[in-house]
């Protein structure tokens, strides 16, 4: 990504391929991690888990160019106006989520440290998982003004998304970014890895608290919405 201060300065086509080209490189390192920590290349399970880690992001990607142009854009540009506190969480939020694949790779893929996890587990983590990814693309395809950095888009003229899961909850990208971390040691055989992922989890969870917070002084409207959609993450409970 560029350090831009309005979306125009690049191109639609620009941004995709400096999406791609993002998650090319994120493969290529989670790639190293996990065979590497596996010491194999013919772990089939590691190879099941990239196929299904990397597909969903392509066709984000894809229908983003397609669909929403300018929030492609948005996704693929730094700005200035971004919140301070995201320069420490995304930063430690990547630590523990590569450290997830670190521990899943040495546990599942090489020491077995969990044992044999059961086969429901691992099935259960999948579908967790694509539940997961169908939650954050339901909330990406209803808002769009879903950016990639903690900020306030005035030169986007942004406003309260309150459609699809926003009815239910008002970060459900958040929610869906702790299922997809819980569950992703066990996609590899590891009760282990759990414990990076919460991690990865909890750094969303804190975020979540810190955005609705800035969303509350300075999105119009916001707080009206809070009060009609009172919970951030799980209906119900929080």
């Amino acid at each position: 990504m560029i350090d831009q201060n309005t979306p125009s300065s690049i191109t639609p086509n620009q941004a995709a391929f400096r999406m791609l080209a993002s998650f090319l490189a994120t493969l290529l390192l989670s790639g190293i991690l996990i065979f590497g920590g596996a010491g194999r290349l013919d772990w089939t399970l590691g190879w099941i888990f990239v196929i299904a880690w990397i597909v969903p992001k392509l066709v984000f990607l894809i229908l983003l160019r397609w669909l929403d142009p300018d929030l492609l854009v948005e996704r693929a540009t730094r700005h200035k106006n971004t919140q301070p506190y995201d320069r420490i969480i995304p930063p430690l939020y990547f630590v523990f989520a590569f450290g997830t694949f670190i521990v899943a790779s040495l546990d599942g893929g090489r020491f077995r440290w969990s044992g044999d996890v059961s086969v429901v587990w691992v099935i259960a983590a999948y579908v967790i998982y694509l539940l997961g990814n169908s939650l954050a693309g339901w909330a990406i395809n209803s808002n769009p003004f879903f950016s990639a950095e903690s900020r306030l888009q005035t030169e986007r003229g942004q406003k309260v998304a309150s459609t699809g899961p926003y009815r239910f909850i008002r970060h459900p990208a958040y929610s869906a970014a702790f299922l997809l971390w819980i569950t992703t040691g066990l996609m590899l055989e590891s009760w282990w890895a759990v414990i990076p992922g919460f991690l990865a989890g909890l750094m969303m969870v804190i975020r979540t608290v810190l955005e609705d917070r800035m969303l509350h002084n300075e999105l119009p409207g916001y707080a009206g919405y809070a009060q009609q959609v009172r919970y951030r993450l799980i209906p119900g409970i929080w």
